[in-house]
């Protein structure tokens, strides 16, 4: 059984979280990546780790190196270029996340490479992009989501009865920008491998991504309220999916734990309701100001009567969006999860058995593993 990409070598000059992630997709989806590991660079094992006595290895690189070979190679030294050139005359994709100009420092940039390989598609991941006034400021994904919007949206809501004082953004617990720029090269490459079947000289091309682009890319609804604010005749427009509204909100239960409420459409609301045992709500999903904030009250006060379990039990046989809120340690063990075989077990040598997450796409034909 061949995998979707199992004739397509990449080379893998990335580090850190962004870029691994990238490559990582395209090795479960079968290509054959080369991780190429600079020798002096000090945070190539980053933490969390396995350890056993005296012996310990990164459990992060055993998630994002997975399936992938790796060299290392010093590419300021002339044997070291030489090895690598060798292996870029053979390959279909070269992943990097220097900052911008480096690659020229050290001949490593794309007009260099495709001349010595004219099919080559070269990816550059960066924060920034390769142009702008940002292009050469250091960054990581906090910055990128502090810039793009996403962590000005991301503060506790603050009640119309409740003192105005504006709450700071809250820290988010993923990285979105590293994930989604990873996201957001994997999409582009495999464009790009599929123009490249399509060109009759089968030339390779360039490609930019910024993880700021990726993730300002990640907000249509915010937008689509800015952008039509000075075009909707007076009407207020919201964002309703960041917590100011009732429907869409999360919950604390009697148990100091928390349910997620996504009842965005009429018949989900009137479920929720159903649920909740009060039916006087029903009407009143669209309420604004002092009505809206008196709904919110009922909803918490509701959602404090019961365990999450009992909330959970009660709704799930009701159209209504209300699951629980689970701590990944918790999510592992959901039977959903486990029914869609997301957590897996992979041999290590010295580690014996050691679970890993497993490629959330799933071929009716072609499997995809760990191996």
């Amino acid at each position: 059984m061949k995998l979707p990409l199992e004739n397509v070598k990449v080379l893998d000059l990335s580090r850190m979280l962004p870029g691994p992630y990238c490559s990582m997709i395209l090795s479960d989806l079968g290509a054959d990546v080369i991780h190429i590991n600079d020798p002096t660079f000090p945070y190539s094992s980053p933490p969390p780790f396995f350890q056993k006595g005296r012996y310990r290895e990164s459990a992060f690189n055993s998630i994002l190196m997975r399936n992938k070979r790796s060299i290392d190679l010093n590419l300021k030294k002339k044997e070291g270029k030489e090895i690598f050139y060798k292996l870029v005359s053979q390959a279909d994709v070269l992943l990097e996340t220097f900052r911008p100009k480096v690659t020229e420092k050290l001949k490593i940039d794309y007009p260099t490479l495709s001349k010595i390989n004219s099919s080559l598609i070269y990816c550059s991941l960066t924060g920034y992009g390769q142009y702008g006034p940002y292009e050469q400021i250091a960054g990581h994904d906090l910055n990128y989501v502090g810039i793009c919007g996403i962590l000005d949206l991301n503060r506790p809501r603050v009640a119309l009865n409740e003192n105005h004082e504006i709450k700071g953004p809250m820290v988010p617990g993923i990285q979105a920008a590293d994930i989604g720029g990873g996201l957001i090269s994997v999409i582009g490459i495999l464009g790009a491998l599929l123009e490249r079947n399509l060109n009759l000289e089968r030339n390779g091309q360039y490609i930019d991504v910024s993880m700021l682009d990726s993730v300002f890319s990640f907000m249509p609804m915010a937008a689509a309220v800015h952008f039509s604010k000075d075009l909707n005749d007076g009407i207020q427009n919201e964002n309703i999916l960041h917590g100011s509204s009732p429907y869409y909100s999360v919950y604390k239960t009697k148990d100091d734990k928390y349910v997620s409420v996504g009842a965005i459409e009429v018949k989900f609301w009137r479920a929720l309701c159903e649920g909740l045992g009060r039916e006087d709500l029903k009407l009143k999903q669209m309420v604004k100001g002092v009505e809206r904030e008196e709904v919110f009250h009922e909803l918490k006060n509701e959602f404090s009567k019961k365990t999450q379990d009992e909330w959970i039990e009660i709704f799930k046989n009701l159209d209504a969006c209300v699951m629980p809120i689970k701590s990944f340690a918790d999510a592992c063990n959901d039977p959903q999860i486990k029914a869609r075989k997301m957590v897996v077990k992979m041999d290590h040598p010295k580690f014996g058995e050691v679970p890993n997450i497993a490629s959330p796409i799933k071929y009716s034909r072609t499997e995809l593993k760990i191996r």
